[in-house]
């Protein structure tokens, strides 16, 4: 019979402890109490003053995502936040602080995720006030006005985002619309002065007044690609903004009265995350490198002119860098394959970075597995861009077996962290993660390949993968396992049910079954399956059109249709408070498999948790605890589960 489960994931301390079997001569492994000391940063914000940072990180006791306080030149954190939401501990993000240093403004979800709802407390801790109250909507991208009192966001209502402003002096009056007559806006951001707000309508870029009475566009529309991410200018003068228009992201800067452009990047690769120096001359972004897995924080002049300069070196995945308010310094995110994500900082005239926090807890980075870049042909030739990552202790001439991870829609593998590799790494694994043609990073022309062929010719590229491991000669080709989720829980069941003899087991999280389930799900309905950032456009691109315009296609690239082929055995994981993918299309599977007398298939749901399933540390604990006695079994490695 089917093992189905349904329990909250342990308690962070709990559980059982997992020794190494595959690791480097005389080098004891790290145990899961180790892996569970690793934490992260998501986010930050400079205080207005320069003397400290904010930063969301899951080092809290809580194993969830809580407000910190750290110096700017490091030290000791402080934690900020700890009072539940709604009587539990939920994840704290969209963090800012108001101009005056002394309120704080995060969103957190008390249902389903992405169900957002916004907070303020005092920047130096202590109570929290709710300041939306509406569960049914998703309520993103807070902006507070230079002044403190007036707050802006935006949020899902019925089949449209809209604009908001509330009046935080004013706690019992209702949320004003912006700009009533209209219906697809987002990303507010007050100016300097407070007296306009920028936002994104549809894929490009207009301002408005505090009133919402005379919105324009400030440059002329993308077509393509889209405008997006404005920021201003400290003089309120320009706007600085990403654009998609030549298929890669480039940073433009919009002068806000004439609406012309300056080009500040021209190059085949992405650019993003604009931010402006405290004087207004210069920009600081995020470049990718020539490989496009790893990027490198970069200055520029803000009116075009002069040279670019790189202020990293080394592989590394870089996000949100932010001039500290004297301009001397420029702050960022980096995290590595084998370094988790946390704050740097590095003089903005260049110079030696320094780490200002430090989230590895007991896990030594320079025991890890880096991984490299490598290629294989794909369907037609085409070249796939992959990460591989070879097990601790390493040595030719040995036999490994495999993991190959599939991730989401569109998504990309590239030089970010994942402990939950290096945890398998340590046991013996290796890890190979491709990036077939939909994948993001790579370039428009690149992931627009899939476009209308969702799950098809990036079938072929996933499983052009097999020959290209056995060619390594190292890896053991009858100890393979997949491992993805949400469009990669959806790959698996792809090949679950077209290739059911090419793995001996999968792990899958989250994944779609039923593409006409998830149509009615999504855009059936204005409830609890619509997100603010998911519409009837992205489905159109999957396929080509909707259920109804072409419902054979929907019926043919559904895997719940082809089920009866599956013979490898899986352990399948879903959160049941996933707003993205909805559990349903885990269930229908597992009541398929259960009609099928599968015993070798097991269903796992986590009341508590969402579409990523690391929502809580002690989910990740469990997963993990979960997937060495899966793979110890349906992969003959019955030291793995040596306790």
């Amino acid at each position: 019979m089917v093992v189905r489960r349904t329990r909250t994931a342990v308690a962070l301390g709990c559980g059982m402890l997992l020794a190494g079997s595959h690791v480097a001569a005389q080098q004891a492994a790290y145990d899961l109490d180790d892996w569970m000391t690793v934490s992260s940063v998501r986010s930050f914000v400079w205080a207005p003053g320069g003397d400290a940072l904010f930063y969301t990180s899951n080092a809290a006791d809580n194993g969830t995502w809580e407000i910190f306080r750290i110096a700017a030149d490091g030290g000791t954190p402080t934690q900020i936040s700890s009072a539940p939401i709604d009587g539990r501990a939920e994840p704290k993000g969209d963090l800012a602080v108001s101009a005056d240093g002394e309120r704080l403004i995060f969103t957190a979800a008390s249902l389903f995720q992405s169900y957002l709802n916004i907070f303020t407390m005092p920047a130096s801790g202590g109570e929290t006030t709710r300041v939306t109250f509406n569960d049914a909507m998703i309520h993103g991208g807070p902006s507070l006005a230079p002044d403190g009192r007036t707050l802006t966001y935006f949020a899902r209502t019925g089949t449209s985002t809209r604009i908001f402003i509330e009046d935080l002096d004013a706690p019992t009056a209702w949320p004003r619309l912006l700009l009533p007559e209209s219906n697809d806006e987002r990303s507010p951001i007050w100016s300097p002065d407070g007296s306009r707000i920028a936002f994104q309508r549809g894929g490009d870029i207009w301002i408005t007044d505090a009133e919402g009475t005379t919105p324009r566009r400030v440059i002329e529309p993308a077509h393509q690609g889209g405008n997006g991410s404005p920021v201003w200018s400290p003089d309120g003068t320009r706007i600085a903004f990403t654009t998609g228009k030549s298929g890669f992201g480039q940073i433009g800067v919009a002068d806000v009265a004439t609406g012309r452009v300056t080009s500040i990047t021209r190059e085949p690769r992405d650019h993003g995350s604009p931010s402006w120096s405290p004087d207004g001359r210069t920009l600081v972004f995020v470049r990718a490198d020539e490989r496009m897995t790893a990027n490198h924080v970069v200055v520029a002049p803000a009116d075009g002119s002069g040279q670019h300069r790189t202020l990293t070196e080394g592989t590394a995945l870089r996000a949100s860098p932010q001039f500290a308010p004297d301009g001397g310094s420029v702050a960022y995110l980096e995290e590595a394959t084998n370094r988790t994500s946390d704050i740097w900082s590095v003089p903005a005239g260049g110079g030696t970075p320094t780490q200002l926090t430090r989230s590895m807890g007991q896990v030594d980075p320079a025991r890890l597995s880096v991984a490299e870049d490598v290629r294989y042909p794909g369907v037609g030739d085409l070249p796939i861009p992959t990460m591989l990552l070879r097990p601790w202790g390493f040595e030719e001439g040995g036999s490994y077996p495999v993991i190959v991870r599939l991730h989401g829609h569109p998504g990309q593998w590239n030089h970010s962290f994942d402990p939950m590799d290096q945890f398998f790494l340590e046991r013996g694994f290796v890890v190979v993660k491709p990036n077939p043609r939909g994948s993001r990073g790579f370039g428009a022309g690149f992931h627009d390949l899939h476009v209308a062929d969702y799950g098809g010719a990036e079938f072929g590229d996933v499983m052009a993968v097999l020959p290209y491991l056995e060619g390594l000669g190292y890896v053991d080709m009858t100890r393979k396992a997949t491992w993805g989720g949400s469009g990669g829980g959806y790959m698996s069941f792809v090949i679950a049910t077209e290739a059911p003899d090419a793995f001996e087991a999968q792990v899958i999280r989250a994944p779609v079954s039923d593409w006409k389930l998830l149509a009615i799900d999504r855009y059936g309905a204005s409830g609890r399956a619509w997100t603010a950032t998911r519409t009837p456009r992205r489905e159109r691109s999957e396929f080509g059109g909707s259920e109804a315009e072409i419902p054979e296609e929907y019926h043919r690239r559904s895997p719940i249709n082809f089920a009866d082929a599956t013979i490898v055995p899986q352990l399948l994981l879903h959160g049941l408070r996933d707003s993205a993918v909805l559990p349903r299309q885990s269930q229908i599977w597992a009541e398929r498999m259960e009609d099928l007398g599968r015993e070798d298939f097991i269903y796992v749901e986590y009341p508590d948790e969402d579409h990523s399933l690391r929502r809580y540390k002690a989910t990740v604990r469990d997963r993990l605890e979960r997937m060495v006695d899966f793979f110890s079994e349906h992969l003959r490695l019955p030291e793995l589960s040596d306790r």
